[in-house]
């Protein structure tokens, strides 16, 4: 039986990409170069029900255009937000800048992280050969989100709010960027931000629309979540700047 680490390797040259680009830390910024009849091949499957066990259920269920369907699960049950070992579905956009996968980190490839996702949240589905390639080519294709409103480095684009644009300074003096650094807005890395363990760091695109927050939806709003972090990490903001912060965080 072929190794995952080989499957990882044989997937990322088929997709032109060193192994090194996938490997955590500061998320690369090329994209994969992906071959478009494997990359087209693999959308179907990603909208396939009988990828899994039952034929219940398509990746697409759960991510649908590739995002996340804001719902929380255990073992591959969907339960309330809040619920013990409950973990909020992340979404598959910019995979390619985001591993280590799964919230606890414990899938280093994306290879690793397509098993766990068959076995358990698929039901048991299989897929092999050129089909799992092409799944595969397809996730990397999946671009992060991109709302047009942030440079490379995440300063706002202009014309942008004077709150948006103290709320960029805002996001570096809360030391945010430790954990959520530009352009990818995450890194490869546990961090416990006191919610009951250390759990792998989510990008913030799009985090205005992603709720409900934190790894078991605990939170309903995203201001709840940013003030429950906040004062974990000890940092204090005052009203002005808790303002400035979240325009800033629209704009992702």
């Amino acid at each position: 039986m072929r190794s995952w680490l080989a499957l990882s390797t044989a997937a990322l040259l088929l997709s032109g990409c060193a192994l090194a680009d996938f490997g955590g830390g500061e998320a690369t910024v090329k994209p994969p170069a992906l071959d478009p009849d494997l990359v087209q091949r693999g959308a179907l499957l990603f909208a396939d029900p009988r990828l899994s066990g039952d034929a219940s259920r398509s990746c697409a269920s759960c991510h649908p255009g590739g995002g996340e369907d804001h719902r929380v699960y255990v073992a591959g049950e969907s339960v309330a937000p809040g619920t013990a070992a409950g973990r909020r579905t992340l979404s598959l956009r910019g995979l390619w800048q985001t591993a280590p996968y799964l919230w606890d980190g414990s899938a280093p490839t994306l290879p690793d992280a397509l098993e766990r996702m068959l076995a358990v949240e698929m039901r048991g589905g299989k897929l092999t050969g050129r089909d799992r390639e092409a799944l595969l080519a397809y996730l990397l294709s999946v671009p992060p989100f991109d709302r047009g409103r942030i440079q490379a480095d995440g300063a706002p684009v202009e014309p942008a709010t004077l709150s948006a644009r103290r709320g960029f300074g805002v996001f570096a003096k809360a030391e945010c960027t430790e954990c959520h650094p530009a352009p990818a807005y995450t890194r490869g890395a546990l961090f416990d931000v006191g919610t009951g363990g250390s759990f792998a760091t989510p990008s913030l695109r799009g985090v205005s629309t992603a709720g409900p927050w934190g790894h078991d939806g605990r939170f309903a709003d995203l201001e709840s979540a940013v003030r429950a972090i906040a004062a974990a990490r000890e940092v204090e903001l005052t009203a002005d700047e808790m303002s400035q912060l979240l325009a800033y965080l629209k704009l992702l």
